[in-house]
């Protein structure tokens, strides 16, 4: 008998211990925390509508000899499928790690100075590409890898005057953790796989680990300026979000080595909202076995 409440003595200590409330290091209310990821969409939303978000692009030409071409006429090298644009815009010449700009018509300007001749427009060494803009229509070389090419914008396009926002999953104060960082010394290289078919060498600072139901989960941490950025495949990665994952962004460990990964904030990659975006894909061993119902669904098509 005195075995017996033994036991029974033992069995509410351990059952009132895993009762206990978690303590948290950043607590927050739930009306808090709703107005948190509230002013969060609201920002997500104006920098998808910006000048520099992904509604406005139009268009991603690849350079495929050093002298290109670039207008909606037909004798063109990069032929846009616009026909506000100018039949002929003007012709990137491409020089080693620099590519040069000769307008074709007058009213092309970078800031506020109009192109009058032969103008640097690129610099790789030097993380050098200004804005080329005309009317509503902007341009900026960029490179991904060894492709070198142009991106052009409509600051009209039709998709800003037609987006009514993304669809959600309800705000889940849930999918709010506190993960415990743990460090990789050294800094580990990854490879990261973009929509190109790229593969390129990424640094990771570490990884998150956080508990869900009773099972633990890791997710590698890129660096990206002050923050952490998280690219990761999901449960609902191909049904109600997109196939090719979701991002996020965390700031960086305390002292003690949290951070907070709120899920509420995942968000779609460019590549949803535009086919001329050229986004990373995760790695393997962020594709989670978990169904994240939190953050941004799949949008459009």
């Amino acid at each position: 008998m005195r075995q017996l409440s033994f036991y029974l003595l033992l069995f509410c200590i351990i059952f009132s211990s895993c009762q206990e409330q978690k303590e948290f290091h950043y607590p927050i209310s739930e009306e808090d925390h709703l107005e948190e990821i509230g002013k969060w969409y609201n920002n997500r939303i104006e920098s998808l509508k910006s000048e520099d978000g992904w509604l406005n692009l139009i268009g991603l030409y690849w350079f495929e000899q050093d002298t290109n071409r670039l207008g909606s006429g037909v004798e063109v090298d990069l032929q846009v499928e616009e026909e506000l644009f100018p039949a002929f815009f003007g012709t990137f010449q491409k020089l080693d790690k620099q590519v040069y700009f000769e307008p074709s018509i007058d009213g092309i300007q970078i800031g506020e100075d109009k192109l009058e001749g032969n103008t640097l427009v690129f610099d790789a060494e030097m993380n050098f590409s200004p804005t080329l803009s005309f009317e509503s229509f902007r341009a900026n070389v960029l490179q991904r890898s060894d492709l070198v090419g142009v991106r052009l914008r409509d600051l009209e396009s039709e998709t800003i005057s037609n987006f009514n926002g993304v669809d959600r999953f309800p705000v889940n104060l849930d999918w709010r953790f506190e993960a415990e960082f743990i460090p990789y010394d050294p800094v580990k290289e990854i490879p990261i796989s973009n929509v190109l078919g790229q593969t390129y060498p990424a640094k990771a600072l570490g990884y998150l680990s956080f508990g869900f139901e009773g099972r633990v989960y890791n997710i590698d941490a890129l660096e990206e300026g002050d923050q952490l950025f998280l690219i990761f495949a999901d449960g609902t990665s191909g049904a109600e979000t997109y196939g090719g994952g979701r991002y996020l962004y965390t700031k960086k460990p305390d002292e003690n080595g949290i951070v907070v990964l709120d899920f509420n904030k995942a968000y779609n990659p460019p590549c949803v909202f535009t086919p001329f975006a050229t986004c990373p894909l995760p790695p393997r061993q962020n594709i989670l076995e978990l169904a994240i119902e939190a953050g941004e669904k799949n949008w459009g098509k």
